[in-house]
């Protein structure tokens, strides 16, 4: 076989994998439209045979192998989770996807950063309308580096299987090989009744999994809590992470004593809003937390599966500049608890929104937690009663922005 046909028929592969590509995308956008799940299940089955082809084609050394064999694994991933009840063979399919990219190219931050905006266009359509391409064009280091500093974080942390994607404020990327992060993560969201059991054994999971890794590798912050802004792609997105457990002498020490925790759906949304808020004056008075998108301040209750992840990025780019959301549905008192405190904090704290909602939160797994004296006499009774440990409360509560 000369040249010239080994050539042509690379390229034959690439556009086969391009196709797939792009199938793929389009069936995570669907998701969150009016399509039926046949239409997406249908985009996903070709991006399936598209990728497929591609691998099957070309030599495992080629540059946009590990890319293609990254989106197969997330074209599978998808599958498995539109399949009634699961489907364990997809799952599978996708994990060996998934280890033969990382095993291809595992120093390659970039193909790291595609897979997370691949799996982060579930986030759908605009308020306008709008595909939301902007978000998903990847920036680059330095204007992820620029942008955390206008936030006052020290790094973005992407979580996709297998690795987390760490970028700094002086704009390196490095990949932190993270073995046990695997898109078989099995959340059982319906399964209320063990509900409180099944967080306990997820959150210490997320512990040792991750979260321990993730922070020691974060650099010294000089006697303050450093602080990160997560991107967890796909499913990991319903994991309470800042929730995350280890013992200490005997004790529970979570994720958010150690650092402070804030979220993003998409590495372009984390520069747009930094972007805003290098040219916007800071509101300090009045201080109210709203519930409409444009409001400087929102809570955003749970909705299903991504809905927390696609409305807090409609509230966003509508200009809301700090959201705090949940991503199960909390009961009311827990919620009334969270939003008070923050309140305080914000106000008579001073606190930036990040801090408060942590510093809220933090008051509640507090079992000597003192109570405001302007607290309500009910709210503060309620307060009294909460036990620190119960993570279907404080811990389902996110906050994104600034």
């Amino acid at each position: 076989m000369s040249v010239e046909d080994v050539d042509a028929e690379t390229r034959r592969a690439w556009e086969r994998g391009e196709r797939g590509r792009a199938r793929c995308a389009e069936a995570l956008a669907e998701e969150s439209t009016d399509e039926g799940p046949d239409a997406v299940r249908e985009l996903l089955a070709e991006a399936i045979e598209l990728l497929t082809d591609a691998l099957g084609a070309l030599d495992g050394a080629d540059a946009h192998w590990p890319e293609f064999a990254y989106t197969a694994g997330i074209a599978h991933a998808a599958s498995a989770s539109a399949a009634p009840g699961g489907d364990r063979r997809a799952w599978d399919q996708a994990r060996i996807c998934f280890r033969r990219a990382h095993r291809a190219a595992p120093e390659h931050a970039h193909l790291l950063r595609a897979a997370a905006q691949v799996a982060s266009a579930r986030i759908g359509l605009d308020p306008r309308g709008m595909p939301w391409r902007t978000l998903l064009a990847p920036p680059s280091a330095a204007e992820i580096a620029a942008a955390l500093g206008w936030l006052g974080s020290d790094a973005l942390v992407q979580l996709v299987p297998g690795a987390a994607v760490l970028t700094g404020t002086d704009g390196t990327t490095r990949v932190l090989d993270l073995p046990e992060l695997d898109y078989g993560l099995a959340l059982a969201e319906g399964d209320r009744e063990n509900w409180a059991d099944l967080l306990d054994a997820l959150c210490g999971w997320a512990w040792g999994a991750v979260m321990e890794p993730v922070l020691t590798a974060l650099p010294g912050s000089f006697g303050r809590a450093p602080s990160l802004v997560l991107l967890p792609a796909g499913p990991f997105g319903m994991v309470p992470w800042h929730a995350a457990w280890s013992l200490v002498d005997g004790r529970r020490r979570y994720a958010l004593q150690h650092a402070q925790i804030s979220y993003i759906g998409a590495p372009r949304l984390l520069c747009e809003v930094a972007a805003r808020r290098s040219s916007e004056p800071v509101r300090r008075s009045p201080i109210e937390i709203g519930r409409t998108a444009g409001d400087p301040i929102a809570f955003v209750p749970a909705g299903g599966h991504d809905e927390t992840w696609r409305v807090g990025a409609e509230y966003l780019t509508a200009g809301t500049h700090t959201v705090v959301s949940t991503l199960w549905p909390v009961d009311e008192t827990t919620t009334a608890l969270v939003l008070y405190m923050a309140h305080h904090y914000l106000d008579r704290r001073d606190l930036p929104p990040a801090q408060a909602v942590r510093t809220a939160q933090l008051w509640l797994r507090d079992p000597k937690r003192g109570i405001p004296a302007a607290m309500p006499a009910e709210l503060a009774a309620r307060a009294r009663a909460i036990v620190p440990d119960d993570l279907t409360g404080w811990a389902g509560f996110t906050h994104s922005g600034w």
